[in-house]
């Protein structure tokens, strides 16, 4: 049986809950052609993406019927979403990670870009006119 109720104080993770909507969209996105189609590029096969619809179900309860055990369970998902994210960014080894900045980030613009950002600037005044 669901443990429903009303939630009086926060519940730790809550604020990790993304809008239902972007669940389904995430979901619509992993189910349709496109997605299918970066899947197989990225990964040589189809994603499962039942854990997506789980977290959606999960969202449309806490939504409507304030399931607490739904809640918990979508602050689980997103808990696991992050971890996940932050594995691929620290073993992404395409890039060299640096330590300090390069000498000459700060130096001035070359001619051509500096000519650019002027043209820039002049064509969004006559917008703006």
């Amino acid at each position: 049986m669901s443990n429903t109720s009303d939630v009086k104080g926060e519940i730790s993770g809550q604020w990790l809950i993304r809008p239902c909507e972007e669940y389904h969209e995430e979901l619509s996105h992993c189910r349709g052609w496109l997605g299918r189609l970066q899947q197989r590029y990225m990964f040589g096969e189809k994603t499962d993406c039942a854990p997506i619809a789980e977290a959606l179900h999960h969202c449309m309860f806490w939504l409507q019927r304030k399931d607490v055990d739904s809640l918990k369970k979508l602050i689980l998902y997103e808990e696991d979403r992050l971890i996940h994210r932050k594995l691929a960014s620290e073993n992404n080894d395409v890039w060299q990670k640096r330590s300090k900045p390069p000498s000459d980030w700060n130096a001035p613009l070359p001619d051509w870009a500096k000519k650019r950002a002027e043209s820039i600037g002049k064509h969004q005044e006559q917008k703006q006119s």
